[in-house]
């Protein structure tokens, strides 16, 4: 996002719900299976009830 490299692809202590929206805007293009911030807050979406997954698990990000 605005070419700026994403440098910090670890877990945090603490994930807001709002953080956990801005995480997945700016690791975009991160896979979620390589990146544990995005997977962090990923399932924090999910069990916040904000994300709803796919039925099928998808390839990729």
């Amino acid at each position: 996002m605005y070419d700026i490299p994403v440098t910090d692809h670890s877990r945090l202590p603490i994930m807001t719900i709002d953080y956990a929206h801005l995480i997945m805007q700016r690791h975009l293009e991160c896979p979620a299976t390589i990146c544990q911030v995005k997977a962090q807050a990923k399932q924090r979406l999910i069990e916040a009830g904000r994300l709803i997954p796919a039925d099928v698990p998808h390839l990729g990000f």
